[in-house]
């Protein structure tokens, strides 16, 4: 059940506030104090308890010790970021709820304000509370969760006040449903979670298996049980598995928000890039706005502009510092190249990579890390992520969008951004059109440019200049990446061959038509792009779109 260590049974140590709006809440004060900039960076520090001596050890010991290094932390900017903010949200969210006053009493007399299940969740600057609602999103594998459970390790779960026979939940951590809909199930996890804290708390059999109670009702019992232990945050992980509702994937996100605004609760959402399907554009824009905006945590960049701290090479030094094989080597160029090829950045996969190529290196014999030894557990071991970590490196547009976790959180707003870069910078790409002549070859250029094969680019641009009367070209390369994007592969081009002779005097009427180019190319196996372009039919991709 509750886990007593974490619970204070001695009066409170109540620490005075110099802030005036902290000052005489004793929520707040029972908090330790905020730690400063570097108390920070030492607590989110994590290390393994290493030892150069260990190199001696057996070699099962010695894989055992590489299994220390799961937890490693080395905390950025982002994570000092992210810890102050989140102490900042605790304690202005404990602001006028003093226990057992008028105000605190009158929310267990107010049945919190429930959103109609069939409305939309389209939270507002006014409506969303962005003052104490943030989320943080971003690749899977950089360490969100682990950061956000690291901070909070430095806080009582509970608190217990004698003065009030109050117990005071400093935070919760509940994972989203899987299915995405259950709101029964996210109430029963809050419920079950305050039973395990609390001493003697019932609260899961009382509200959820005595009756019938409809989700609302399970809701409102919900919101008054966190009201009555003053509970300081709420952490909803896992925010991405709402995209798995069958049904809408706002009516949990609803309830959840609802119950959380009204009691003045704040609340973070983490979840993966897959998670930006769920947000609407204005509350994204509203935490931005807010004080407590978290910047996304997209993966490690391998070089930085110059000035910029690398947080790639910061990680990767104190990193190669914990080697338990026999020969341990240093860190060069070549070995941070191919850490940075097989991991892309990404904090997991590059820890998972370093330890288990110790592992290979102490079981072969070898007792020392190479570049071929990395490349060699990477190709073997990691097989699995061959293609996200592909679609990583080669900024693959299409590829990524088969792996949502990973995408880019706004291909969207990429692709409008695409489009209005070129309105402005280039007013040609508008100014062609699907039946000009030129149409085609300069679409099927851009295509190529982007990644996509010769064969599917052509194909693709012969299919929008035929289908689509009055798009531009500009639309046009946003109609074929979206086309393309979901399948590897589009439709062959005809392969029915034309006639020669009557070719032949389309040539001379149209010479600048594209099918020429694709006739030449064929006769002379050649590329298409080349012969578009011996007969000056082709741009520069800068000449149409500015990336």
């Amino acid at each position: 059940m509750y886990q007593l260590e974490d619970i204070n049974l001695a009066n409170v140590q109540y620490t005075p506030q110099r802030l005036p709006h902290f000052q005489g809440n004793p929520l707040i004060e029972a908090l330790p104090q905020s730690f400063s900039d570097d108390e920070l960076r030492d607590a989110l520090m994590l290390r393994p308890a290493f030892d150069v001596g260990q190199r001696e050890w057996n070699t099962h010991e010695r894989i055992q010790m590489l299994g220390t290094l799961s937890n490693f932390m080395v905390p950025f900017a982002r994570h000092v970021e992210l810890a102050r903010s989140l102490d900042s949200m605790l304690r202005n969210g404990y602001v006028g709820r003093v226990p057992f006053t008028p105000g605190h009493a009158s929310k267990f007399r107010a049945d919190y304000p429930l959103v109609n299940g069939s409305a939309s969740y389209l939270p507002t600057a006014a409506g969303a509370t962005p003052q104490l609602s943030s989320l943080l999103m971003g690749v899977s594998g950089m360490g969100k969760t682990s950061v956000v459970k690291r901070f909070f390790s430095k806080i009582p779960k509970v608190i217990y006040h004698q003065k009030f026979n109050l117990y005071q939940v400093t935070r919760l951590h509940v994972e989203m449903p899987s299915d995405g809909s259950s709101i029964k199930g996210l109430a029963a996890g809050i419920l079950h979670q305050l039973d395990q804290l609390i001493p003697g708390a019932n609260y899961y059999d009382t509200y959820t298996q005595r009756g019938r109670a409809g989700a609302d009702t399970l809701m409102r019992s919900v919101a008054r049980v966190l009201n009555a232990h003053c509970v300081g945050f709420l952490i909803a992980d896992e925010i991405q598995n709402l995209t798995n509702s069958k049904k809408s994937s706002q009516t949990v996100m609803t309830e959840l928000v609802s119950a959380c605004n009204d009691l003045g609760v704040p609340l973070l959402f983490i979840g993966t890039n897959k998670a930006a399907q769920v947000f609407s554009l204005d509350f994204r824009k509203s935490r931005r706005a807010s004080g407590h905006g978290i910047s996304e945590w997209n993966r490690l960049p391998e070089t930085v502009a110059e000035g910029e701290v690398g947080e790639w090479s910061q990680f990767l030094r104190v990193l190669w510092t914990f080697q338990w094989t026999k020969n341990p080597v240093k860190l060069d160029a070549q070995l941070a190249a191919t850490m940075y090829h097989c991991s892309q950045g990404i904090i997991d996969l590059a820890i998972k990579l370093f330890a288990s190529a110790q592992a290979k290196a102490i079981l072969d014999g070898s007792e020392t890390i190479t570049a071929r030894l990395l490349a060699y557990v990477y190709e073997k071991e990691m097989l699995l992520l061959h293609p996200m970590i592909d679609a990583l490196r080669t900024n693959d547009l299409g590829a990524l969008m088969h792996f949502e976790d990973i995408a880019p959180s706004s291909v969207s707003e990429m692709l409008n951004t695409y489009a209005r870069q070129a309105d402005v910078a280039l007013a040609k790409a508008y100014a062609i059109k699907s039946q000009d002549k030129e149409f085609a070859p300069q679409l099927a250029t851009a295509l190529v440019a982007a990644g996509f094969g010769e064969e599917e680019a052509v194909s693709a641009a012969i299919d929008i200049s035929e289908s689509e009367s009055t798009t531009t070209l500009a639309q046009g390369v946003q109609t074929a990446i979206k086309r393309m994007a979901p399948v590897k592969t589009l439709r062959k081009a005809r392969t029915v061959a034309p006639d020669p002779e009557a070719l032949a005097l389309d040539f001379e009427s149209r010479p600048m038509d594209y099918r020429r180019a694709t006739a030449l190319a064929g006769s002379a196996n050649t590329p298409v792009v080349a012969q578009l372009k011996e007969l000056g039919m082709l741009l520069p991709l800068h000449s149409l779109v500015e990336i």
